[in-house]
């Protein structure tokens, strides 16, 4: 966000006078005071912006606008972010600035190129300002949207790209292992046992998992936990109503099984702390005879988050890169 406020603060782009729509917006003190109505579908980022006060929808159509500017944030996924610029050309205002914001590392160099080819053949001009590691790149909506950007939001839509259990499963631009089942993943699906009662996979992705689990008939119920809406969307899709997330947060004992293929990064940073806290949400969701099976890359420590969270875990199998974990009895946490 503070990408995209300086065009603002160095006063080469006027303030907007009326709202203006950020796609992936996240939680920033960058532009506080502005009438900004924010797209984020990952709950994390969705409920922080929230408690910044700001203006949150899951997803922003045409219909709502026009707006007096429209802005994009970069993620790691080059076509969820292509879709989402050209997007922002349909959210914007005729004549409004339609801008893309984010770092090297997030490839806005060859997204700013990309714009000023797009742009080129209606005579429009491309303009950035470098900051730091990063830059924000903007044109102004003329007339009817290039061409390619049509194209470019096809490529990041929902589609089934991926094909596994003898079946298309539908994924999108931005999800985990979008194109392909992930290896770990499917290490661990070959690894479970008939799974049976009460069963929820976190961090569900688009679905791989929980079908995997769901060939056992002995599944009863099968709840998803997902963060990010576009792609508990797809896992909704993929399940065919097999599967459900659950309404609210789970309640503590209410599983017999817990499956997880936990994240451990935080934007492009390692952070294991983050598959830990998956793992100690296992053990609060696990009933006493509960268990949970689980795949994580060899060089993470989650043996003491185990250990103290569980009264049984061990290493069941894996290969030179990931590791298979299954943990029982889940312990009751002391109160402090």
């Amino acid at each position: 966000m503070a990408l995209l406020a300086g065009p603002f603060e160095d006063g080469l782009l006027a303030r907007p006078e009326g709202p203006v729509a950020v796609l992936r917006a996240r939680p920033s003190q960058a532009l506080a005071g502005w009438d900004l109505v924010c797209e984020q579908g990952f709950r994390p980022d969705h409920d922080r912006l929230l408690a910044e006060g700001r203006r949150v929808e899951a997803r922003l159509t045409p219909e709502a606008g026009p707006f007096a500017a429209a802005a994009a944030l970069a993620t790691r996924s080059r076509d969820e972010t292509r879709a989402n610029l050209a997007r922002a050309w349909d959210l914007a205002a005729e004549g409004a600035p339609v801008i893309l914001a984010g770092a090297k590392t997030d490839g806005v160099e060859g997204h700013q190129r990309a714009l000023r080819r797009a742009v080129a053949p209606l005579g429009l001009e491309v303009e950035a300002l470098p900051r730091g590691h990063g830059r924000a790149v903007w044109t102004r909506r003329r007339g009817p949207a290039p061409a390619v950007f049509a194209e470019w939001i096809e490529a990041a839509a929902p589609a089934k790209r991926v094909e596994a259990f003898g079946r298309g499963f539908v994924t999108v631009a931005g999800a985990f292992s979008w194109d392909g089942v992930d290896p770990g993943s499917a290490l661990l699906a070959e690894a479970l046992p008939a799974l049976s009662g009460r069963v929820a996979d976190l961090g569900a992705g688009w679905g791989f998992l929980a079908a995997a689990a769901l060939r056992s008939a002995e599944v009863e119920r099968l709840d998803l936990v997902e963060a990010e809406r576009t792609v508990l969307d797809c896992a909704e899709a993929n399940l065919a109503g097999d599967a459900r997330p659950p309404n609210g947060r789970p309640p503590a004992g209410a599983f017999d099984a817990v499956i997880a293929n936990p994240p451990f990064n935080a934007g492009r940073r390692a952070e294991p702390a983050v598959g830990a806290a998956f793992l100690a949400s296992a053990a609060r969701l696990l009933a006493p005879r509960g268990a949970l099976w689980a795949v994580a890359n060899r060089q993470l420590p989650y043996e003491r988050t185990l250990s103290e969270r569980f009264a049984q875990a061990e290493e069941i199998g894996g290969d030179k890169t990931y590791k298979l974990l299954c943990a029982r009895r889940p312990r009751t946490p002391r109160r402090r």
